[in-house]
């Protein structure tokens, strides 16, 4: 799942400014786009960490329940 949650950084904490839709205790990668950088490029780099996965992870969790 990609969500994209704009954040402030103070004081040594990245603080959203808007909840994100996680567990309490969930871990997550965190990627860091200043916002000069375009759109594209986060695409792209988002993308490039996706680019191994041959099956919808979603199918296979849902063929897993099954």
């Amino acid at each position: 799942m990609v969500e994209i949650v704009e954040a402030v950084y103070e004081d040594g904490v990245l603080k959203p400014l808007e909840k994100p839709n996680l567990r309490e205790g969930e871990r997550v990668k965190v990627y860091i786009v200043k916002r000069s950088q375009g759109l594209s490029e986060v695409i792209r780099r988002i993308s490039k960490e996706y680019e191994d996965v041959k099956e919808d992870p979603l199918d296979i969790l849902l063929k897993g329940r099954r």
